[in-house]
């Protein structure tokens, strides 16, 4: 898979996490704390708007770096995708096992941007 295949799933990916926390936080929030109520379902709701905007900013910087050239940079970049990406997917599914939050589509959504970004730095490495 190119770098820019590669980020241009990653834009997607975020864009699709951040509209949904932007234009459904409350049920974003249900979803991942069911059992919260009252002022602290309001400040979760809050943190979604939150969160939505830094996924839209991982989203737009990854759009913006897509056409980067030169083998070097790209698997720099690929590297700390790779690893961004794999601390979200972790962090999301101890979270998850533990029980403190449901977590399955950020599981499954940052999971497949760390392999495909995983997938292409080895392929980077290779050349």
């Amino acid at each position: 898979m190119t770098p820019k295949l590669t980020l241009t799933v990653a834009t997607i990916i975020a864009l699709f996490f951040s509209l949904g926390m932007f234009f459904a936080p409350e049920f974003v929030t249900s979803e991942q704390f069911p059992n919260s109520e009252g002022q602290g379902f309001n400040d979760l709701v809050t943190l979604r708007y939150a969160l939505a905007s830094v996924i839209f900013a991982v989203a737009t910087i990854s759009f913006h770096i897509r056409n980067i050239e030169g083998t070097e940079f790209q698997k720099i970049v690929m590297r700390g995708y790779t690893i961004a990406f794999s601390a979200i997917f972790l962090t999301n599914l101890i979270l998850h096992i533990l029980g403190k939050i449901s977590a399955i589509p950020p599981i499954i959504g940052t999971g497949f941007i760390a392999i495909l970004s995983l997938i292409t730095f080895i392929k980077l490495k290779k050349n």
